[in-house]
């Protein structure tokens, strides 16, 4: 699964907890990429069919997992609401889900899983590949529960890799995709990222994906502002982060970044690096291989100096000869 799926299937451990936990009234119910040259689709198209196995470190794990979380435990108010959450969850479909959720938070325009529902409907689209409607329904996420984590870094992510030169808005875009991720790498920091409810076994890979992947599009937005040192110093931080599942598309990315500076050895590291985690994805393997034959070529097999253009020989022509004039007598 890809990394966005990922954070979304540790976010659903906690939804599933919410379904679980007694209510107030005692009844029990409960979160670019740069274009590909030769298929014409940004590499955001390929990350969202990613499906890189999770290698989390389980000994770093538990050592995390004993961090509190201080993230408010979402509280359902009444059977009726329970019953509502539970049926809008239950959708299998963004269009359906998304038409649920509205219709709860008009029901209940107080409630406390109204944040955590449209989170749940924006999952649905971003699985489905659907960018639009993925960051609509973040921002409505955000929108109720401004530190609502992985609405903040989902969004980010999204603007970051599908914004366009020709957006009229992509100045605003990419400057609310800069805010998001910056906004949710403090939340990770300060331990507020990690819903209530979330399995302390998966409190450390959460932290670590969300801040993997701010990372990841601050560096896309700096990519995309032509800014490659900080493109690189933001990707860099991107792979750091041990309990996140490694990401090839930040590899290729951070190999771009490098070449575009000249640093076409470390470049050709990074897309090692690439073909290396991507085993599982064919279509990124095959994009990070192309650059890397290239990136070979250029730094293990370089073109030869051209020779230096011949001097002009020495001319063997005579110098000539003065006649004197005769002299009159």
């Amino acid at each position: 699964m890809n990394r966005i799926f990922a954070l979304l299937v540790l976010l659903a451990a906690s939804s599933m907890a919410l379904a679980q936990f007694p209510t107030t009234g005692g009844a029990s119910g409960g979160g670019p990429r740069p274009q590909d040259p030769a298929k014409g689709q940004t590499l955001n198209d390929v990350a969202n069919r990613n499906t890189l196995d999770n290698k989390q470190d389980p000994g770093k794990a538990n050592a995390q997992a004993t961090q509190p979380t201080a993230k408010h435990q979402p509280m359902l108010k009444s059977k009726e609401e329970e019953k509502a959450y539970n049926e809008a969850m239950a959708k299998p479909d963004g269009p359906s889900a998304e038409a649920a959720a509205d219709a709860f938070a008009q029901q209940f325009p107080q409630s406390e899983v109204r944040g955590p529902l449209y989170t749940h409907v924006m999952g649905l689209y971003q699985n489905a590949n659907n960018s639009d409607k993925t960051i609509e329904m973040g921002r409505k996420a955000i929108e109720i529960e401004p530190d609502n984590a992985p609405a903040l870094v989902t969004v980010a992510t999204f603007l970051a890799n599908r914004t366009r030169e020709t957006d009229l808005d992509r100045d605003e875009r990419l400057t609310e995709a800069k805010k998001d991720a910056a906004k949710a790498i403090e939340l990770a920091n300060s331990g507020e990222a990690v819903p209530a409810g979330t399995p302390p076994s998966q409190v450390g890979q959460f932290k670590d994906t969300l801040v993997s992947m701010a990372y990841s599009a601050l560096g896309a937005i700096e990519f995309n502002n032509k800014n490659y040192p900080a493109a690189e110093e933001n990707l860099r931080k991107s792979v750091e982060p041990s309990l996140a599942q490694p990401d090839p598309i930040c590899y290729y990315q951070l190999a771009l970044a490098l070449q575009r500076q000249g640093k076409n050895a470390d470049a050709l590291q990074a897309t090692n690096k690439c073909v290396e985690v991507s085993t599982t994805n064919p279509d990124v393997t095959n994009i990070c291989k192309r650059l890397q034959g290239y990136l070979d070529k250029v730094v293990n097999n370089p073109p030869a100096k051209p020779a230096a253009p011949a001097q002009p020989a020495a001319s063997t022509t005579p110098a000539p000869t003065v006649t004197p004039q005769a002299q009159p007598k």
